[in-house]
């Protein structure tokens, strides 16, 4: 849309921003008998699926934060653990997501699959994946149960919830606010913690820049703990990725598509940023990659690198600054729209 021409990035040519166009596919009998059932049965099968959310919903809440409360130490963290990796795991089932693909992938070349180490998530491990939807906080709430983080443009951060962080994506980012940095988070933390370093989500096209939330590490450090994710959806009607709109609405229509598919990668332990068995040569080419960026956050830099190589999304030049004046630009010209709109209806009750 060329209203929204402002936002698509300069260098890439990809506008990160607005819902992504279902692909095209030639017409058939077959698809358009497909599509016919999908328009039939898809609300119905969507109102049953939400109905079946809601329950879990409330039954994860009842069971995990009202009983959990008399658990005490460890076992408060067990007991969290065991509900989050059930009711999710049903909430993502319930939602399409019959099945998962989730693979270790590592970026050097020649290494096999018995290679591909894949270290364990401890407490004060951070976790660094792309955001393109709600669906992905859900998924890592479900493998890790970790603590969700609000990321500020100034390089710092702030502990939110699993329920903030899932209202986070309709929200206007901001830019402001009680915060600390990474690595004190971490100290302080005995839960995993999940940064978005983009700060605000995509529709899954490509990467924004990174705030420099990683600015207290080093490329020398190697006691990082980092772990990279990414995800892909892949769809034929409805995108699962979520940028804009009403969420329950969103929700509500992937919840009528008869199945949902999301691959989630994960970068081998050694190719990671910061980690114990990364040697001078590879810390040497991981800054090469950087080099001329002129960045003070270069861990992040190279987290950066990671992932985009490891998802096969192109970088940008936008930020969660230029989301922020986006939403506020598509939000003015759907309250100007519904004012048309409503001055439109109240002209035709007075010719009539």
């Amino acid at each position: 849309m060329e209203k929204y021409s402002r936002w698509r990035d300069a260098s890439t040519g990809i506008q990160p921003f607005l819902p992504p166009v279902p692909p095209r596919t030639e017409s058939s009998l077959l698809l358009t008998l497909s599509n016919a059932v999908h328009y039939i049965v898809g609300p119905i099968q969507g109102l049953v699926k939400l109905a079946l959310v809601l329950l879990l919903s409330l039954l994860y809440f009842l069971v995990n934060r009202v009983l959990g409360v008399i658990m005490i130490g460890p076992l408060q963290r067990i007991w969290s653990r065991l509900w989050a990796t059930v009711f999710l795991r049903l909430i993502l089932f319930a939602s399409g997501f019959f099945f998962i693909k989730s693979e270790v992938v590592s970026l050097r070349r020649g290494s096999s699959r018995g290679n591909k180490k894949e270290a364990k998530v401890g407490s004060g491990d951070i976790i660094v994946a792309n955001w393109t939807s709600y669906i992905d906080v859900i998924y890592l709430a479900y493998a890790y149960d970790p603590v969700f983080t609000q990321i500020y443009a100034d390089g710092n951060v702030r502990q939110i919830s699993f329920w903030n962080a899932l209202r986070l994506c309709t929200k206007v980012p901001q830019l402001s606010g009680e915060k600390c940095t990474l690595r004190e988070l971490s100290q302080q933390i005995n839960r995993p913690i999940v940064v978005f370093p983009e700060g605000t989500t995509t529709n899954g096209r490509a990467l924004l820049k990174f705030a420099p939330i990683f600015h207290p590490y080093q490329p020398s450090d190697r006691n990082g703990r980092f772990h990279v994710v990414s995800f892909r959806y892949e769809y034929r009607n409805m995108p699962p990725t979520y940028t804009v709109g009403n969420q329950f609405w969103h929700f509500c229509k992937l919840c009528s598509q008869f199945y949902n598919t999301l691959s989630v990668k994960r970068l081998a332990s050694d190719d990671v940023p910061c980690n114990p068995a990364m040697t001078a040569s590879q810390e040497a080419a991981d800054l090469a990659s950087i080099a001329g960026k002129h960045m003070d956050d270069l861990v992040g830099g190279q987290l950066a690198v990671c992932l985009g190589n490891m998802s096969r999304l192109r970088k940008t030049n936008l930020s969660m600054a230029d989301k922020r004046d986006f939403l506020e630009y598509y939000h003015l010209r759907d309250k100007k729209s519904a004012r048309k709109q409503e001055q439109q209806t109240i002209r035709n009750k007075k010719t009539r």
